[in-house]
């Protein structure tokens, strides 16, 4: 081959690599600079269980033991539209299923003849509850934060002691942080009853969910998120929940599809209180189980 003919192959070669290094080296940043936040539409199932709690206090039920469960089971689809390059709206929507400990009144006749309260009949009330929509603005500030505010709505669905009985609503912020294994923040909202039925307790009441996570390999990763709760309509500070805690998660594909599912327990350390007595078991067990779209 002539020597000029040779030089020319050698520069369009080099050219052709350079220019494939230059593709890879642009391309992997973009995937890696995916807000894990707004990037999947998830199909989000959670499930707790709070064993050995009271259906009510001693000062009701004088035979009330710890010997009853609380399920909580919660599908929330989570849906982020983007607007435009600059601002996506991410959307919650969160359908309650709840198994509450309750009785019913056995009325009888007392010695002297007239109707009296013999005792109570325990039995677990299950049912459709609440519906929580929020919605949050989220502005686009590159791959290492998401910070949203919004407004979230509590609807009552359930009849009876399963929902709150009254109409809701209050802002919500979340604010993330997620760079390399780490995904930390939380979420949080606040509501006040608006509406609904006389007779129920008016509501103002906090939610915060943390998220930490740390991803140990592309299967496996450590999760902690706790959902703290307070009831700001109690005295003295009695309305919170503050549990402590955290699992194990793992990342997998079934049929080509990206799921994620975890194992968590989280220790009560600091419970409500019903007529001076702690009715909640010291420990939540949680399942999760999330199925993720790429947008």
């Amino acid at each position: 081959m002539p020597l000029v003919a040779r030089w020319l192959l050698s520069v369009v070669v080099r050219s052709l690599l350079v220019g494939l290094a230059a593709s890879l080296l642009i391309a992997e940043p973009a995937a890696a600079q995916r807000n894990p936040i707004t990037s999947f539409t998830r199909l989000w199932g959670e499930w707790d269980v709070v064993p050995n709690s009271q259906w009510a206090p001693e000062a009701v039920d004088p035979s009330a033991q710890p010997d009853r469960s609380i399920q909580i089971f919660k599908f929330q689809p989570v849906v982020p539209f983007r607007l435009n390059d600059d601002w996506t709206v991410l959307t919650r929507t969160i359908f309650r299923f709840i198994s509450l400990p309750t009785a019913d009144p056995l009325i009888g006749l007392s010695p002297a003849g007239g109707p009296a309260l013999l005792g109570w009949d325990q039995r677990s009330q299950a049912g459709l509850a609440d519906i929580s929509p929020t919605a949050f603005l989220v502005p686009d500030l590159g791959p290492d934060f998401t910070i949203g505010l919004g407004s979230s709505l509590v609807v009552p669905i359930g009849d009876g002691a399963i929902d709150s009985g009254k109409l809701s609503v209050g802002p919500a912020l979340l604010a993330f942080f997620h760079r390399g294994p780490w995904v930390v923040g939380a979420r949080m909202r606040n509501v006040w009853s608006v509406g609904g039925q006389s007779d129920r307790d008016d509501v103002n009441r906090m939610v915060v969910r943390g998220l930490l996570r740390y991803q140990l390999n592309p299967d496996w990763y450590l999760i902690s998120s706790p959902i703290i709760a307070a009831d700001w309509t109690q005295p003295d500070g009695k309305g919170w929940v503050v549990p402590v805690g955290g699992g194990v998660g793992r990342s997998f594909r079934l049929a080509g599809q990206p799921m994620q599912v975890s194992v968590e327990g989280y220790y009560n350390a600091v419970k409500p209180q019903v007529l001076g007595e702690e009715l909640l078991g010291d420990w939540t067990i949680r399942t999760q189980w999330q199925i993720l779209f790429p947008n």
